[in-house]
C-alpha cells in the first residue's frame, strides 16, 4: 500500500518526511478530499475512510514536516479546506 507515514526522527530530532515525499502525499491527499466532498459538500465515509481517517493524514504531514517548510503550510491549509467541507 506504499510507505509508511510515519518516518521517524533523525538523531537530531528533527523531522524527516522529504519535501518530494510530502508534496506526493500532499498532491493525493487534495485530489481525494476534493472528490470525496464534490457530491454533497461533506466528506463523506468510503471504505472507511472518513473525517477521522483523511485528519490523520494530514497530521501525519504537519508532525513529519519542517514547521517553516511550504509543505507544513499546504497541509495546514488542506486541513482548514477539509474541516471547512465537512459541515453538516
Amino acid at each position: 500500500m506504499g510507505k509508511a507515514l510515519n518516518m521517524g526522527s533523525n538523531l537530531l530530532g528533527s523531522r524527516s518526511m522529504s519535501a518530494r515525499y510530502a508534496d506526493g502525499i500532499l498532491d493525493h491527499l487534495s485530489v481525494m478530499i476534493r472528490e470525496t466532498g464534490r457530491d454533497k459538500d461533506r466528506v463523506e465515509r468510503i471504505h472507511g475512510m472518513d473525517l477521522q481517517y483523511w485528519t490523520g493524514r494530514i497530521n501525519a504531514v504537519i508532525e513529519e514536516t519542517d514547521q517553516l517548510s511550504s509543505q507544513h503550510e499546504r497541509a495546514k491549509c488542506l486541513m482548514v479546506r477539509l474541516l471547512s467541507s465537512d459541515r453538516a
